[in-house]
């Protein structure tokens, strides 16, 4: 789902770490070529998106 979405998750402690209690690290996959606009946009759209994913597990 994030990679549709263009995020990236990673556990807290960086990448190819595990989640500690549920806590994730979710960020931008593209990181250039985007204004800044365009990027906190796509960040917030897929957090919104994965916010109604699971709300309805």
């Amino acid at each position: 789902m994030c990679d549709k979405l263009n995020l990236q998750v990673r556990g807290i402690h960086g990448e190819h770490t595990e989640s500690d209690g549920g806590v994730y690290d979710i960020s931008n996959k593209a990181r250039l070529g985007l204004s800044e606009y365009q990027a906190v946009k796509q960040m917030y759209d897929g957090v919104k998106e994965l916010i109604a994913a699971e709300e309805k597990l």
